[in-house]
């Protein structure tokens, strides 16, 4: 059987490769077609995936990042749903990860450990460690397998692959292109509707959850673009394509008539600027003093109760832009007054449960037993199951204070290490890597004040990628790599 099996030639072997892996890829979806079971379509990506990770596994990781704008929300099963095709492939990379654990490559002695590798298994660990303690531990650990998922994804295999500078523009383009495709088909189904108003909250589906998370993505990514064009040189095709492009997101920005997006769009150029000045990091120090005596001025005395909203006059303008806009200003519109009632009730939530919170992801199955009658407006029965409407105030009321204190330290302490490196930029091209990513991270985190958007695919991947490159540069600064950059 052995001669037998050593006359077979090298070319005989590759044909036999082939035919098996078509068998592999050609077999499922046959079947898929024929008994109308479509989960079976999943399988030829999955043959794939495995040999592309078998082989080389960075054409995976730039596929994942392609699958961003256009993945889709898939119910597996009741309560358990996932991105598809991006959390299928994180799963992959998770799977990548625990191999080259139980191997010992992870962790190499000459590798340095920066803060920003502290801070994240800081918070990893401490994730675990509340879901043992959650009141819905089931809840809590397919948070926190998320979580795990997405740093594996992102942070653990981003950094193996993104080893040059050079390769940032490549991740721009794999995240440009389609992201571009899926503004152009959801501007033309907008147009189709008139551009209203009234539709634009869910025209974005199914590739985005709703019209926020959608203007949220747009508006997080115009820093990319408006930087990425310094790197072609002007009336070039690429130039065209990046200004066509930012041109057409900014107009879709516009039309989800998003307030926050909006707000966010104004104040890009303004923090461009604080930042080119370098007067960031003072801006950074006035804003945590400013925030903590407001914070203190709220509690003192329950003076937040001079907030509360009137239950008769709080409305929603429903296909009315005009009057929605006048009640935000007047104090009386329904869903910025239904950010009170949540705001105080985990705010209830974390001073009676301060260590450890009430869990990863339990904010929606816990908080109505802390909200105050005061604040209530006749949307708070919740039917569409949101949550706290900021995502700082949720990750204190479920993870307790440390919970919160060590994400804000993580973002606070990569916010000032922008800061610190932007002036040590050897390059106009190092600066525009570092700008892009620290204005898209700006962008998320002033999103986090009304919306608990970093758990979403859209937003989360992209938060991560911004905290990962303004590593790289941190890293490559001190190798000196950024010198080489082109």
């Amino acid at each position: 059987m052995l001669k037998f099996l050593d006359r077979i030639s090298i070319h005989t072997w590759r044909k036999l490769a082939l035919f098996g892996l078509a068998l592999a890829i050609l077999l499922p979806l046959g079947i898929g077609l024929k008994l109308k079971f479509w989960q079976l379509f999943a399988a030829p990506l999955a043959v794939v995936a495995g040999l592309l990770v078998v082989y080389d596994y960075k054409p995976l990781f730039y596929l994942m990042v392609a699958a961003i704008p256009l993945s889709i929300q898939w119910e597996v099963a009741d309560g358990f749903t996932l991105d598809v095709a991006t959390e299928p492939l994180m799963l992959v990379f998770l799977v990548v990860f625990i191999l080259d654990w139980l191997a010992g490559r992870q962790f190499k002695r000459e590798r340095k450990i920066y803060p920003f590798h502290l801070l994240i298994f800081l918070i990893l660990f401490w994730t675990a460690f509340t879901t043992l303690t959650s009141e819905y531990p089931f809840r809590s650990f397919k948070f926190l397998l998320a979580k795990v998922w997405y740093l594996a994804a992102f942070i653990y295999m981003g950094e193996k692959i993104i080893q040059d500078p050079k390769q940032i523009p490549r991740l721009f383009w794999t995240f440009f292109i389609p992201l571009l495709l899926v503004v152009i088909i959801i501007t033309i189904q907008h147009g189709l509707e008139g551009f209203s108003f009234e539709t634009a909250h869910n025209i974005p589906m199914p590739f985005f959850a709703n019209g926020v998370v959608y203007a949220a993505t747009l508006v997080l990514f115009l820093p990319w673009c408006w930087y990425a064009r310094t790197w072609y040189n002007p009336k070039s095709l690429e130039w065209y394509i990046i200004i066509a492009g930012t041109l057409l997101i900014a107009f879709a920005t516009i039309l989800t008539f998003k307030r926050g997006a909006w707000l966010a769009l104004v104040l890009l150029p303004f923090i461009d600027l604080v930042i080119k000045r370098r007067l960031f990091d003072k801006l950074i120090y006035v804003g945590i003093v400013f925030t903590t005596l407001i914070l203190g001025w709220l509690i003192n005395d329950n003076k937040f109760y001079e907030f509360a909203p009137n239950y008769q006059k709080t409305v929603w303008h429903e296909g009315d832009l005009t009057g929605h806009l006048q009640a935000t200003i007047s104090g009386t519109e329904i869903s910025s007054m239904e950010r009170f009632y949540r705001w105080v009730a985990a705010k209830n939530m974390i001073a009676d449960l301060p260590l450890t919170g009430s869990g990863p992801s339990t904010f929606n199955q816990v908080y109505k037993r802390y909200t105050d009658d005061a604040f209530r407006t006749y949307v708070s029965d919740n039917p569409e199951q949101s949550t706290t409407h900021n995502y700082f105030l949720q990750t204190f009321s479920e993870q307790g204070i440390l919970g919160g204190l060590l994400f804000i330290g993580l973002c606070l302490y990569m916010l000032l290490k922008a800061a610190r490196l932007y002036p040590l930029m050897p390059d106009a091209r190092s600066r525009s890597y570092l700008m892009m990513a620290l204005l898209s991270l700006i962008t998320i985190l002033f999103h986090s004040l009304l919306n608990e958007l970093i758990e979403v695919d859209k937003i989360g991947a992209m938060f991560w990628l911004n905290l990962l490159i303004l590593h790289l540069l941190e890293k490559w600064h001190e190798s000196g790599k950024l010198s080489q950059t082109p």
